[in-house]
């Protein structure tokens, strides 16, 4: 039999691409696929001439934690010629995207759910790990009485889009976990993406107060079409505080209840409006998804993650785990040698802001080899902890 054979995608390759991702995911045009075109790429898997599977990928910065941007990339329609499935041809493209993405990205990430599932199992077997978990918080308003919000569609959410961004900054200055939003224009670019085309939705925007300066705002999508029996799934919300967030989850208890439709909300528990969700009535549910991701580029990911290199001045920091070691960072007036112990998932999550290394220390989970109680302070404030929170929104 022929070996399979794995590559990056050039835009010659796009009707083999998208024959494969059709077949098995809601169609996406070739025109829609040239127009986001630029901002995408994929591992494609051929059989002599013959594609056999292919991974769509969106590059993305995002957002660590304040001043921390990392540059990575989202899989995302994972496929596979039907007859050419478990024969390594998903893992031979993650193969492939590791290496000719590592000059480019310092992560590969993607949002997935079902721990239990084979999709799960294959991201993690291809050395993915669990960076944030999500519970859906479902909840089936009743209406109540009326108050000081407006609604309106997509285009009065875009055309606030100014206002949002402000407001959306003040709420999440803290977290990481999302697209790096560079102003304004970041919400247009996000409406205006494939997935909103392969599953269309009616948008609802819910602006607080009714008139003058935004305090606070919901945007929902109800799907349309064959998923039209969904769940009405908040997509965006901020609040410059808990009295505007109360009044737009009002807001959208009146909307949904005269929709008819219950309302899914996905809620990490770090998540800035998860307690005033659950007690507007939210109820949470065992956690199904999560953004999964793999550093495949840590020596630069540590330059962009790290809050301050004047803290480890002195030190040499190699990294050990059961299947690589490497040097981490080396200062130039480095006296001291040290090497990071651990599981991988446990670098990932560190070198991610999504590890708090004192405490995995104290709990054997990472254990550094001379490295007396100042060097792990050090380090733990060079690489601390950050929460993160899914904006819905961002979801491809």
């Amino acid at each position: 039999m022929r070996e399979p054979t794995f590559r990056e995608y050039t835009p010659a390759d796009a009707d083999d691409l998208l024959s494969i991702r059709n077949a098995i995911f809601p169609p996406l045009t070739l025109d829609r696929w040239r127009e986001a075109e630029e901002a995408n790429t994929a591992s494609l898997a051929y059989l002599g001439d013959e594609i056999v599977g292919a991974i769509p990928m969106e590059f993305r910065d995002i957002q660590l934690a304040p001043g921390a941007v990392a540059s990575t990339i989202f899989e995302h329609a994972v496929g596979t010629r039907e007859d050419m499935r478990s024969k390594g041809i998903g893992g031979g493209m993650i193969d492939a995207a590791r290496e000719f993405l590592r000059d480019r990205v310092e992560v590969m990430m993607v949002y997935r759910g079902a721990e239990r599932s084979p999709g799960y199992k294959f991201y993690e077997k291809t050395g993915h790990v669990d960076l944030l978990y999500l519970r859906t918080c479902t909840w089936e308003p009743a209406a109540g009485p009326g108050g000081n919000c407006a609604t309106g569609g997509l285009d009065e959410f875009l055309a606030d889009a100014e206002a949002v961004a402000s407001v959306f900054a003040g709420m999440f200055a803290g977290h990481g976990g999302f697209p790096y939003r560079t102003g304004p224009e970041y919400w247009p670019m996000a409406m205006a993406r494939s997935i909103y085309h392969v599953l269309p939705q009616q948008t609802h925007y819910i602006r607080y107060p009714r008139t003058g300066d935004l305090q606070g705002y919901i945007m929902v999508g109800e799907r349309t079409g064959e998923r039209a029996d969904q769940p009405l799934q908040v997509l965006d919300v901020a609040a410059t505080g808990p009295g505007s967030l109360e009044e737009c989850l009002k807001a959208l208890a009146n909307l949904a209840a005269d929709l008819g439709k219950p309302v899914t909300w996905m809620l990490s528990s770090e998540h800035p409006c998860l307690q005033a969700a659950i007690e507007t009535g939210f109820v949470p549910q065992l956690r199904h998804m999560m953004i999964m991701g793999q550093v495949i580029a840590p020596e630069r990911l540590f330059g962009k993650a790290c809050t301050d290199l004047e803290l480890l001045s002195d030190l040499k920091i190699n990294v050990w785990t059961p299947t690589t070691d490497y040097t981490l960072y080396e200062a130039p007036g480095a006296r001291t040698e040290i090497t990071i112990e651990a599981k991988d998932w446990a670098i990932h999550r560190l070198l991610c802001r999504r590890l708090d290394l004192a405490a995995a220390v104290n709990g054997e989970i990472v254990t550094v080899l001379n490295g007396t109680d100042d060097i792990i302070d050090r380090l733990s404030r060079a690489l601390p902890y950050n929460p993160w929170a899914y904006v819905a929104i961002d979801y491809t």
